[in-house]
């Protein structure tokens, strides 16, 4: 009988020990499942793709993005850039006389994007980016939105620190540097890869984010 009840004593307690094991096992597991998520949620904000439309500060659907690839005397065709980011993208170039007596060339082309397209355009951009600099040439990146934007709280949310700043009227300009954003531009002695304009307010105006600095007139 002694014997019996020391035998269940036993085993109650080998079956009450591998439960606080399977507990515990469960408590690490979401331990480190939340440490995982923690990490994600803070590190997330620094990829976010700096644009307009996929900012959720922007109330517009649409945006008119730019990309212009700009050449010092160089006789690069428009058909070497065989695959445009978007089916209906069309390419322009024109000539114009360089500061070195040499002649300039500048292929832009453009569209009408919603956000799905948005993100298309930037990552063929992104891909671009080193071959054009491969090349010889460079390669800007210009958004529209036809509204004015908290240029602070996009900065805020891109995790991009202002390093240039202009105020002129209802115009102010930014000039940024975020550590993911390639490339870069010397400016004095900051480096800067991005810029934002904006002038007006929400449901009216205009806002233009250019990546590395802006190219055209705003």
């Amino acid at each position: 009988m002694k014997d019996r009840v020391l035998k269940q004593f036993e085993n109650q307690s080998r079956f009450i020990g591998i439960i606080m094991i399977c507990l515990l096992l469960i408590t690490m597991e979401a331990n480190t499942l939340m440490a995982n998520s923690q990490r994600i949620t803070k590190y997330s904000p620094n990829k976010t793709v700096p644009l307009l439309l996929n900012s959720k500060l922007a109330d517009s659907t649409l945006a008119t993005v730019k990309v212009i690839i700009w050449f010092d005397n160089s006789n690069l065709r428009i058909d070497h850039l065989s695959k445009p980011p978007l089916k209906n993208w069309t390419w322009s170039s024109k000539y114009s006389q360089a500061g070195n007596g040499s002649r300039a060339l500048t292929i832009s082309g453009e569209g009408i994007v919603n956000k799905i397209q948005e993100l298309q355009v930037y990552t063929w951009y992104t891909i671009m980016v080193p071959q054009i600099a491969k090349e010889g040439g460079r390669i800007y990146f210009d958004e529209r939105i036809p509204e004015g934007l908290d240029i602070s709280a996009y900065l805020n949310y891109i995790k991009a620190q202002p390093v240039q700043w202009t105020l002129s009227n209802n115009l102010i300009s930014i000039a940024a540097y975020e550590q993911h954003l390639n490339p870069s531009v010397k400016v004095g002695k900051d480096s800067l890869n991005l810029q934002v304009l904006s002038r007006g307010t929400a449901g009216k105006g205009e806002t233009v984010l250019a990546i590395p600095v802006l190219l055209e007139e705003f």
